[in-house]
């Protein structure tokens, strides 16, 4: 029984090493597109041909993007409701659809922050800090302090 839990613990950490991997691979990618984007930018206003709507897409990409990667690492209902946020954002100032398209991605936009008003959990208000720490006990299994206790213990 504790080979399988070995095993188990093993194939957990293998996998959240892959997802840091593949989040390392996408970041890099956004850095990228990011000075591509820029590069583009001065040269298609250097020569009068700048498009303001490709370049909100390209951007807002890199922002959906660099919300994925934060998703994948943190793994709150938080990262994911902002990469839902910001992808149907995008989606809405880009795209010139219906009107009924508009209103079902207000609708969506509405119910992310219904739903993060709303089933907002303690998990969601933890800092950066605070979120490694438990990830660490998660991962590890070795209780790590949380930034509250440390000033704590401080005073």
């Amino acid at each position: 029984m504790k080979s399988n839990n070995n095993v188990v613990a093993l194939m957990l950490r293998l996998a959240w090493l892959l997802e840091l991997l593949i989040a390392l691979f996408i970041l890099l990618m956004t850095v990228v597109q990011m000075v591509l984007t820029a590069k583009d930018s001065l040269f298609y206003l250097s020569i009068g041909n700048f498009d303001l709507t490709e370049f909100f897409s390209t951007t807002m990409t890199i922002v959906v993007g660099l919300e994925f990667v934060k998703m994948l690492i943190l793994h709150t209902p938080r990262a994911v409701t902002d990469v839902l946020l910001f992808a149907i954002a995008r989606q809405l100032v880009l795209s010139h659809t219906d009107s009924l398209d508009t209103l079902l991605g207000v609708a969506a936009v509405a119910l992310i922050f219904f739903i993060k008003k709303f089933l907002h959990t303690q998990e969601d208000s933890l800092s950066p800090a605070n979120l490694v720490a438990v990830m660490n006990k998660y991962i590890h299994g070795k209780k790590v302090p949380l930034e509250e206790e440390v000033s704590q213990e401080k005073h």
